[in-house]
């Protein structure tokens, strides 16, 4: 996971680190925090749906001693106006079956 900016200065592009599964994933946490279509809440000010930010970013740390913690159980919320650099989203798409089984032969 990207986690500081002494590594990267800010955000790093895609593809900047290895990937670091057998399924070709790049930046799953880090780096930025994920963008979901998923409500976290509402916010108590602007009574505004929250919606669920995941992962952490590269100002966060591995162990939460600094902001948050960078890891895949990390959620917070944030209102659908909010910006940041520190923020984005992932396109995405369900695995085929003809993915899955390309993945079952490169473990192989």
């Amino acid at each position: 996971a990207v986690v500081s900016t002494q590594s990267t200065g800010g955000v790093a592009p895609v593809k900047a680190f290895q990937a670091q599964n057998s399924f070709g994933l790049y930046d799953m946490i880090g780096n930025t925090w994920e963008w979901t279509s998923t409500v976290y809440g509402v916010d108590p000010q602007t009574k505004m749906p929250q919606y669920t930010l995941r992962g952490g970013s590269y100002v966060d740390s591995v162990d939460g001693k600094f902001n948050h913690k960078a890891d895949v159980t990390t959620r917070m919320g944030n209102t659908a106006d909010a910006g940041s650099d520190n923020i984005g989203f992932r396109c995405a798409r369900d695995a085929t079956s003809q993915d899955l089984e390309r993945h079952k032969k490169q473990e192989l």
